[in-house]
């Protein structure tokens, strides 16, 4: 049964279970839009009602931050563990890699996506990488870069447009697309790509990796902002019953 955080579904699985899934998704026909749910998307879907319904209907939603555990354990169905959406996606290269399931990079400005695809060649030699392009595109360009995708037939789709542009470009063109995985995958190919460091496990380990990502881009304190008033809500919810 999925979690409720502040209404948004969340299914309570581990990073195994979730790559066990996604396995079937490469494995089986039809296509399967995996989001990794986090602090700010949950609360950004609490009033956007577009993004609250991607989440219902995608394919599984992976619980990505401490603070989706932190609010799971207030509600009493406390998770396991959470994901963050960059490891989910090496482990998904991986698996990829070891399937023969090729992948495409969509996303960042012009030239990471290829820096990152280097990357993941450096780690996983055999992979194939289906092709790379940057997200800097209009709307009226979308039919161009589908069309590409299509040619390319990927097994797995990684966007990078941050969130929630990146999860409404899925869902509105997940059946354009074709694609049998595709996931929204937010800054992971600037860090892929060396343009951002990630943060040491420590950190990570504690559940900040966020402060060590605002050092690097400072414009983000509005967003790290949203941090109490989601603790807020979740402590609210909770206590009102919601």
């Amino acid at each position: 049964m999925p979690l409720r955080i502040l209404g948004s579904r969340i299914d309570p699985v581990k990073s195994r279970f979730a790559l066990e899934q996604i396995q079937t998704f490469l494995d089986s026909p039809g296509i399967h839009h995996v989001v990794t749910g986090n602090t700010l998307m949950v609360l950004a879907a609490e009033k956007d009602r577009d993004l609250r319904d991607i989440l219902e209907r995608a394919a599984l939603v992976v619980p990505e931050s401490w603070g989706m555990r932190w609010a799971s354990r207030l509600h009493g169905h406390a998770l396991a563990e959470f994901t963050p959406g960059i490891d989910l996606m090496l482990e998904i290269c991986r698996l990829a890699e070891v399937g023969g399931h090729p992948i495409y990079l969509l996303g960042s400005a012009p030239g990471v996506a290829e820096k990152a695809a280097e990357a993941l060649r450096r780690r996983f030699p055999a992979v194939k990488i289906a092709g790379t392009d940057h997200g800097y595109f209009k709307a009226s360009e979308d039919s161009e870069v589908i069309g590409r995708i299509r040619r390319q037939k990927p097994s797995c789709l990684f966007v990078g447009m941050g969130m929630p542009a990146q999860e409404k470009w899925i869902a509105s063109h997940l059946k354009e697309l074709g694609v049998p995985v595709v996931m929204g995958v937010g800054g992971s190919f600037d860090v892929l790509s060396g343009r951002l460091k990630r943060a040491p496990v420590w950190i990570r380990r504690l559940g900040i990796e966020w402060s060590y990502r605002l050092i690097q881009e400072p414009w983000r304190w509005r967003r790290i902002l949203q941090l109490p008033v989601f603790a807020w809500k979740v402590w609210r919810e909770k206590k009102l019953g919601m």
